[in-house]
């Protein structure tokens, strides 16, 4: 199931039902049910049951003078507030003891702790790797049979899209859009002590690049980094594309020094995947550029950029220049002109109603 999917089967999902999300690992379990929390206004408590003993669940003893009687004290993450709403993630459930699980049980099943209801507006979600590649516990079926299972398998687009959201390194964004198979770890048996490449391994690279500055790095570093994030062959390839393919062109080139850098330019558009990464990063750079940076000669080479790109780029573009308030004002100014319309019209077969949109005051 993708991302999309995931997302609102825990949003939707009557909330007395329990959701286990079942994937590899460093495919974004916790992190798709922490953006649900946080795009829909809710607490989210995030408990590894690896590290927790049977006390870390139910809490420890208190006792009760009073009444003769002992009582537990809750953790931290039991929601005390009944109008309150949240998640309650249980990862790693089948990395926690048999001791720890029984504890669970309640909770997912009852929505109870020691006889204290959880409050209604809290969902119980749980995420656990595949067992089949993985020294993990095996779940009996009378606790599967406790939980929705969603077999998370978010596609390797949606990742890309993300990561170009989250600036990821345009550099490891390109070379997952042409390599999708090496996004996460291969189908199989794992070798254990081996590396092996995941989405969340590639954003730690691309981390680490930023951090080191390796984008220029002349000294094979790059080649050892990469090595310690996705695992050996796969670093080879990586330094290869960063060597021989992967386009060194920044947005700032083609606004600031179209002229300068057209051999660059008109090369790149030799590859569709690295001309729509630099068109991207073009109009993301746009949105944050001041007006004082944004002048008539940007304008001028953001129209010659639009021109040499090729049409199933350029179709794309259109589309995301009118969507940005402050590109679209510049491509309203071109409408002006005849041979221009043409060419929206004729070459990329655009609509009249996309060509002639208003600018946005």
């Amino acid at each position: 199931m993708n991302v999309s999917l995931t997302k609102r089967i825990i949003t939707q999902m009557p909330g007395d039902k329990s959701i286990m999300l079942r994937a590899k690992h460093g495919v974004g379990k916790s992190s798709v049910i922490k953006q649900c929390a946080i795009e829909n206004g809710m607490t989210y408590h995030d408990v590894r049951l690896s590290q927790c003993e049977v006390g870390d669940i139910k809490g420890l003893p208190l006792l009760d003078e009073k009444a003769g009687t002992t009582r537990f004290l809750k953790p931290y993450w039991w929601p005390r507030d009944m109008n309150s709403k949240g998640i309650l993630f249980f990862d790693e459930l089948n990395r926690a003891s048999k001791d720890v699980l029984q504890a669970v049980f309640e909770i997912c099943l009852d929505r109870r702790l020691d006889g204290e209801a959880l409050p209604e507006g809290w969902r119980v979600v749980a995420a656990i790797n595949a067992d089949d590649d993985y020294d993990v516990a095996e779940l009996d079926p009378a606790l599967l049979d406790r939980w929705f299972i969603i077999d998370f398998d978010p596609s390797p687009k949606e990742w890309i899209d993300w990561a170009r959201a989250a600036k990821v390194h345009p550099a490891v964004v390109e070379f997952i859009a042409r390599n999708h198979n090496l996004i996460d770890p291969p189908v199989g048996n794992l070798e254990a002590g081996r590396v092996y490449p995941s989405r969340r391994s590639w954003v730690a690279l691309s981390d680490s690049i930023l951090a080191m500055n390796l984008v220029d790095d002349t000294d094979g570093l790059i080649t050892q980094v990469a090595k310690g994030w996705v695992g050996r062959e796969v670093a080879v390839q990586f330094q290869k594309f960063m060597t021989n393919e992967f386009s060194l062109l920044k947005p700032s080139d083609v606004l600031d020094k179209y002229d300068e850098y057209l051999p660059k330019i008109e090369a790149a558009c030799s590859d569709i995947e690295v001309i729509a990464a630099l068109a991207n990063s073009v109009i993301a750079e746009i949105g944050e550029r001041s007006a004082a940076r944004m002048k008539d000669k940007q304008a001028d080479n953001l129209k010659k950029f639009f021109a040499i790109i090729p049409k199933d780029v350029a179709s794309s573009f259109w589309t995301q220049l009118l969507a940005n308030t402050k590109s679209k004002k510049i491509a309203m100014t071109w409408q002006s002109d005849p041979e221009f319309t043409a060419t929206l019209r004729g070459v990329y077969g655009m609509k009249k109603a996309e060509v002639k949109a208003e600018p946005t005051p």
